[in-house]
């Protein structure tokens, strides 16, 4: 299994893909319990790890995945705040 890395993605683009997700429903938010433990544990998500990176450079993080077969598929945790978003990524491998 190829190691994750932590990628900056552009807040605006992210934002207008997170409402395309809401839209059409492939939006996972973690109020879906069951939903986000399965496709978390699925693409082997260390949640930890990442919260621990990532709240380090920015603050007010929530978590959200988007469950799509395009560009925007994956881990999430963004700050309004801040406009800033990091996406979990590993290669594949």
């Amino acid at each position: 299994m190829a190691r994750p890395s932590i990628v900056d993605v552009d807040y605006h683009r992210f934002r207008r893909a997170l409402q395309q997700a809401i839209d059409t429903g492939t939006r996972i938010d973690r109020a879906e319990k069951d939903r986000w433990a399965d496709w978390v544990r699925a693409h082997h998500i260390k949640e930890g790890s990442f919260k621990a990176f990532a709240g380090n450079k920015y603050q007010g993080l929530t978590p959200v995945i988007i469950d799509d077969n395009g560009e925007w598929h994956g881990y999430y945790l963004f700050s309004e705040e801040e406009e800033a978003v990091l996406k979990w990524e590993r290669a594949a491998g």
